[in-house]
C-alpha cells in the first residue's frame, strides 16, 4: 500500500522543486516510519510502500530521486525489484540506497552487483545515512546537469553541420554558375573573333562561307567597328568578374549577344 510520510505533493531534487523526493521500501511499517520521521527534517519529501510490488508501481509512476529499498522482503525481495530497475532504462539511472540487517559480506557483495548505489546496516546510523543520501543526491544532479550540457552541445554541433551543408551547396551551385558562365564567356568570345575575321579578311568559316564574310563586311562597314568595341569591353568586364570570383551578370551575356547579333 502507498502511504506519503508527509502531506507534501510530489517533488524531484532537479525539475519540480528543490525537495527531493525519497521512497522507503520496507515490509515492516515499524521501520518504514522511523526512517521517515528521522530524515524528513532534513527537507526530504518522504513516501513509504510495504513491499517490493508496491515499490515497483510507485517508482513507474512518481520517479522519485532516491530509493531506500528493504534487503529482506516476503514475495519480493529488495534484490529481485532491484534487479527490476536496472533493467528498465528510463529507471535505471534512479539512486538505490540497500538497507539490510545482515551485515555479512556475501549480502553486501549480492546487492552492489544487483545495481545498489550504496548500503547501510541496521542498527541505522543515521548521520551516515543522510551523507550517503546526500551524495546520491549530489551525482544524480551532476548527472543531470550533464545530460543537459552534452544535448545542448549535441544540438549545437548538429546546427553546424547543418550549416556546413548549405554552405556546400551554395558554394557547389556558385561553381557551377561560374563554370557556365565562362563556357558561355568563351564561345561569345570565339564568336566575336571569328565575326571580326570575317569583316576584315577575305574568307569566312561560319555558316554561309564568303556570303557571311559579305554579310559581316557590310555590318562592319555599316558602323560594325563600334559594335565590336562595344562587345569587347562587355567581354573585358565579364573577364574581370571572373577573376575577382564574382558571378557573371545574365544581363552582361544578353548585352553581347546582342552586340554580335547587331555586328553580324
Amino acid at each position: 500500500m502507498n502511504a506519503p510520510a508527509n502531506n507534501l505533493g510530489p517533488t524531484t531534487a532537479l525539475g519540480r522543486s528543490k525537495r527531493a523526493l525519497v521512497l522507503v521500501v520496507d515490509d515492516v511499517e515499524g521501520n518504514r516510519q522511523l526512517l521517515c520521521r528521522r530524515l524528513e527534517p532534513f527537507g526530504y519529501d518522504m513516501y513509504q510502500v510495504d513491499s517490493g510490488e508496491a515499490a515497483l508501481d510507485f517508482i513507474r509512476a512518481r520517479k522519485p530521486d532516491l530509493v531506500l529499498l528493504d534487503y529482506m522482503m516476503p514475495a519480493m525481495s529488495g534484490i529481485e525489484v532491484l534487479r527490476v530497475l536496472r533493467q528498465d532504462w528510463q529507471l535505471a539511472a534512479i539512486p538505490v540506497i540497500m538497507v539490510t540487517a545482515r551485515a555479512e559480506s556475501h549480502a553486501v557483495v549480492e546487492a552492489l552487483d544487483a545495481g545498489a548505489d550504496d548500503y547501510v546496516t541496521k542498527p541505522i546510523d543515521f548521520d551516515v545515512l543522510r551523507a550517503r543520501i546526500e551524495t546520491q543526491l549530489t551525482k544524480l544532479r551532476s548527472s543531470d546537469q550533464l545530460k543537459q550540457v552534452n544535448a545542448a552541445l549535441d544540438e549545437r554541433a548538429t546546427m553546424r553541420v547543418l550549416a556546413f551543408d548549405e554552405l556546400k551547396d551554395e558554394l557547389e551551385r556558385e561553381m557551377i554558375l561560374r563554370r557556365q558562365a565562362e563556357k558561355a564567356l568563351a564561345e561569345a568570345q570565339d564568336t566575336l573573333e571569328r565575326c571580326q575575321a570575317c569583316g576584315l579578311v577575305h574568307g569566312c568559316s561560319l555558316p554561309g562561307g564568303r556570303g557571311g564574310a559579305d554579310k559581316v563586311g557590310a555590318g562592319l562597314a555599316a558602323g560594325g567597328h563600334v559594335g565590336s568595341s562595344r562587345a569587347l569591353e562587355i567581354i573585358d568586364a565579364m573577364t574581370r568578374a571572373i577573376t575577382d570570383g564574382r558571378s557573371v551578370n545574365p544581363a552582361m551575356l544578353l548585352a553581347l549577344r546582342q552586340q554580335i547579333e547587331a555586328t553580324a
